[in-house]
């Protein structure tokens, strides 16, 4: 696995302003107190938090495998006076006992994995029986973005070799069912929806960072598609629900 969109402090910053209440819908209805959940690829800790809040007085422990984000959401934990556990680990490796776990999630995590199939393996020896696995990953064939010129869809399809080189799955978001089941999950649920960018420029610096030292002229042209008056940048997002039964 090859993380495509990095740990500069703009990658970072971009993922911390997500949060439970923004970020897992899909994933709120699966939380009660008491629970023992797995945070697959916690990040900078700012869904860990809400999941720790919602479970209360359960578990939540988040793993990423870099360290420095794992510092990150200790640190937030710390602040935040809430006791999430945080250890380095990575999906297909995880360092746990099995049935261990009532539920686990990831979100943004699937479309960077390289064997998808072993990582949920691994996932659902971890889980107790009735245990769920909560996944959600973006899917660029359902992006939205206005004014499209061609420079800005080069630049979005440079994005896109990238993560494909680096192991990655454009479309795994619409792929995730399919994973679950062949996996063995069962009671598999299915649904898609949109991120709305209201600020296009953020979602704009983010991708053209990504793509400069390859073409610096494309991420100008996504610079300049973000500052843009009418600019409309929606992310399509796949997320899928199934359960261990046996």
């Amino acid at each position: 696995m090859s993380y495509t969109p990095g740990y500069t402090n703009n990658a970072v910053d971009f993922m911390r302003r997500r949060s439970l209440e923004t970020h897992g819908q899909w994933l709120e209805p699966l939380l009660a107190p008491g629970q023992r959940i797995l945070d697959l690829g916690c990040g900078p800790g700012t869904i860990t938090i809400g999941v720790a809040r919602r479970i209360a007085p359960g578990e939540v422990i988040g793993i990423d495998p870099e360290s420095s984000q794992v510092e990150a959401a200790r640190s937030l934990a710390a602040r935040e006076n809430f006791p999430p556990k945080f250890e380095i680990g990575r999906a297909g490796e995880l360092p746990f006992t099995d049935e261990s776990f009532d539920g686990a999630y990831a979100h943004a995590v699937f479309e960077h994995l390289s064997n998808p199939h072993n990582a949920l393996l691994d996932l659902r020896r971890k889980l107790r029986r009735g245990g769920f696995a909560a996944l959600r990953s973006p899917d660029w064939g359902g992006f939205l973005v206005h004014p499209l010129s061609p420079d800005v869809q080069q630049a979005l399809a440079l994005y896109q070799e990238i993560q494909t080189a680096n192991g990655g799955d454009i479309h795994a978001g619409r792929k995730l069912g399919g994973w679950l089941r062949d996996a063995g999950f069962k009671e598999v649920k299915a649904s898609a929806t949109y991120e709305v960018y209201m600020d296009a420029a953020e979602i704009a610096e983010y991708l053209a960072l990504r793509i400069e030292t390859i073409a610096a002229h494309l991420a100008s042209a996504l610079r300049n598609f973000g500052a843009g008056r009418d600019a409309f940048f929606a992310q399509a997002w796949g997320e899928a629900v199934g359960r261990r039964e046996d």
